[in-house]
């Protein structure tokens, strides 16, 4: 069977890394690498407990490595002080050195508040399916829908997800928003996350993607990614204070603004101290708490049930690594 690893960079991370470690362990990833972007943040003691899980500091040994070894860093390297795309993908890249050596076969590249999901009907031998000339699975991604105002570990909790917008029908928005009241349906990237076929010359070239043509690249919404996007207020009010007074473009390029109006709303209300504003917002953009509204949503096939990571997480001993 292919060797799979996944590659994701964490910030506090809380409770919630435990529960991404043990589920991709179980789910048959043969190693996890997790790069950390704050040094001395204490999860990594967590990291640390599983033999095929590598942990990996944002330190200076890190820096100075990427500096000399990356072949991106003369493009990524300026950025990393302030953005955490370029950081990632110096990170994704630093992770395909290490697999290449640990003979892996295949690399996903994630966030920590993200799954990768097969589907309940598949194994990780789905890769071995593949035509050789695949080098690239672009997975769609979901997006968690909470049901609570607070989740303490949204990948036991978390159960209701928004299907991706590419593969509902044309008028599902207008629909979505009769039933909902709801004016934004994704409320961040709707775009999916990608694995790769590891070779000697493999770059990311985007948190999203890698540098492989498209003649090469399989897009599937089975495997999928489910992002548990700003799932509990306290989880939604971190991730704000972690970002802080982030400008209105990526990359600090104004060709480059920032099209997703719900991320920015909510850092004006976290700068200003609102943190009624943010319950507000928590309120009206992220939780869904209505039974007979989801219900109405998951009939139409907009909102779907999917248990499984959290049924598989129930059977995984959390004293046993």
């Amino acid at each position: 069977m292919a060797r799979v690893c996944i590659v994701t960079t964490v910030r506090d991370p809380g409770v919630c890394l435990e529960s991404f470690i043990r589920y991709h362990l179980a789910l048959g990833i043969a190693h996890i690498y997790i790069f950390f972007d704050d040094p001395e943040d204490l999860a990594v003691q967590v990291a640390l407990k599983f033999s095929n899980v590598t942990a990996i500091p944002n330190d200076e040994a890190l820096q100075v490595q990427q500096a000399l070894g990356n072949v991106l860093y003369p493009k990524y390297g300026p950025h990393a002080g302030y953005e955490v795309m370029a950081r990632q993908i110096l990170n994704v890249e630093t992770a395909i050195q290490l697999a290449l050596e640990q003979g892996m076969d295949w690399i996903i590249h994630i966030d920590g508040d993200e799954l990768f999901y097969l589907g309940e009907a598949l194994t990780l031998d789905w890769f071995d399916q593949l035509d050789n000339d695949i080098l690239q699975v672009h997975f769609l991604n979901y997006e968690a829908a909470p049901e609570a105002f607070e989740i303490e570990d949204y990948f036991r909790e978390v159960t209701l997800f928004k299907k991706n917008p590419a593969i509902l029908d044309p008028g599902f928005y207008a629909e979505f928003q009769s039933i909902s009241g709801k004016s934004q349906y994704f409320l961040a990237y709707q775009n999916g996350k990608s694995a790769a076929r590891i070779h000697l010359t493999l770059l990311p070239n985007s948190v999203h993607s890698f540098d492989i043509p498209e003649d090469y690249t399989l897009v599937t919404s089975s495997p999928s990614i489910l992002h548990y996007l700003n799932c509990g207020f306290q989880n939604y009010y971190k991730k704000y204070a972690q970002l802080g007074n982030f400008p209105d473009y990526w990359w600090r390029s104004k060709s480059n603004p920032i099209r997703v109006p719900f991320h920015l709303l909510s850092r004006d209300a976290y700068c200003l101290g609102n943190t009624n504003e943010l319950v507000d917002i928590y309120q009206k953009f992220i939780l869904y708490d209505d039974f007979t509204i989801n219900q109405n949503l998951t009939e139409k096939g907009i909102l779907t049930r999917i248990h499984y990571p959290s049924q598989l997480l129930a059977t995984v001993s959390t004293l046993s690594s």
